[in-house]
């Protein structure tokens, strides 16, 4: 990951008007949506770029997402972090994830 990837930040707009502030690094390896936004012709340079979420997720669904990003990124066994992770959510909310991812 490039110096300049890792000091962007990218803000999320979600449909409730809600923003999620995420570290470029971890979200854009995830999204090809926050890749074109911060590589190059992105406009990202190292900045801060606001990225709409698409569709209709709600600003809690999407802090959800981006707390298992960095929490993950952050683990050194990515597997058993997300057997973990995922079996500490109800139904529901393994279902709101899976629409805000």
């Amino acid at each position: 990951m490039a110096a300049a990837e890792e000091m962007a930040v990218v803000v999320l707009r979600c449909c409730d008007g809600t923003t999620v502030a995420a570290p470029a690094g971890v979200v854009a390896g995830r999204s090809g949506l926050v890749a074109e936004a911060v590589g190059p012709g992105g406009g990202g340079g190292g900045g801060r770029v606001v990225v709409d979420v698409p569709g209709n997720v709600s600003g809690v669904d999407v802090a959800a997402v981006v707390a298992y990003m960095e929490a993950r990124a952050a683990a050194a066994d990515g597997d058993a972090f997300d057997g973990e992770f995922i079996g500490g959510l109800t139904h529901d909310a393994r279902i709101d994830l899976i629409h805000a991812a």
